[in-house]
């Protein structure tokens, strides 16, 4: 864990690829598990609701058929963000001796996916019905319904996983967000390569830092304990929150 200036490694693509399995196959120092729950979003419900009543107004223009067309993807829609607009994410950080893995996995409703999967179908079958009772136009809407069916068809639940390796040699930035972007006073924290000894242009200094930074949320008691660990790896100096 020298501070010194060292000589970097080459930080190319394939550098970071090999360095990303190794941490992967590395074993685990500390790990730590949070569910994250979305601050209210009152800007995108009160949009949603008013787009939603100008579409079932709209409906009620036309005939029956029309309007039930209209009401199911106003459903559709209205569950899927409901369930999957902003859900709670569970979030896991993994700290080993060559990097940092953070996975986050949606806590989405499975029952919510494959009603994903198949509303798209059910929209095509009411848009063929349609065109039985009033004619070719409706094919505008079969055709909507059968692209959202291709889409939603292979919508599963899949956690995002980002590894992130360390720079052998340098120090990291231990950097947070002032406002919490979750609620029981969850923030963002940014461990970044310290670049600044190197001369390095703007762009590169930037770039490079960024594909080597790592991200992840926690309450101030687990970044805490997690900093107590990831400073037995590598040097860690706090910098200003932003």
């Amino acid at each position: 864990m020298s501070t010194s200036t060292a000589a970097l490694p080459e930080l190319s693509d394939e550098y970071k690829q090999q360095q990303q399995q190794a941490v992967l196959d590395s074993d685990v120092l500390y790990q730590f598990e949070l569910i994250k729950e979305p601050l209210p979003d009152y800007g995108t419900i009160t949009i949603w609701l008013i787009g939603a009543a100008l579409a079932l107004w709209v409906g009620t223009l036309g005939d029956w058929i029309q309007f039930v067309m209209v009401l199911f993807f106003v459903s559709a829609m209205g569950t899927y963000l409901y369930y999957a607009g902003k859900p709670n994410i569970q979030q896991t950080v993994t700290l080993t001796d060559k990097g940092i893995i953070v996975s986050d996995l949606e806590l989405v409703p499975d029952a919510c996916y494959a009603a994903l999967r198949y509303s798209g179908y059910v929209g095509v079958a009411v848009s063929v019905v349609a065109v039985i009772f009033v004619g070719p136009m409706a094919f505008v809407g079969a055709g909507a319904g059968l692209l959202m069916s291709f889409k939603m068809a292979g919508v599963v639940n899949r956690p995002k996983m980002v590894v992130t390796p360390f720079i052998d040699g340098i120090s990291y930035l231990d950097k947070k967000r002032r406002v919490a972007t979750y609620k029981n006073n969850v923030t963002s924290y940014f461990l970044l390569p310290d670049l600044t000894p190197y001369q390095f242009d703007e762009n590169t200094h930037f770039s490079t830092r960024g594909r080597y930074a790592s991200v992840y949320d926690a309450t101030p008691e687990l970044h805490a304990a997690f900093t107590q660990a990831v400073n037995q790896v590598i040097d860690t100096k706090e910098v200003e929150a932003y």
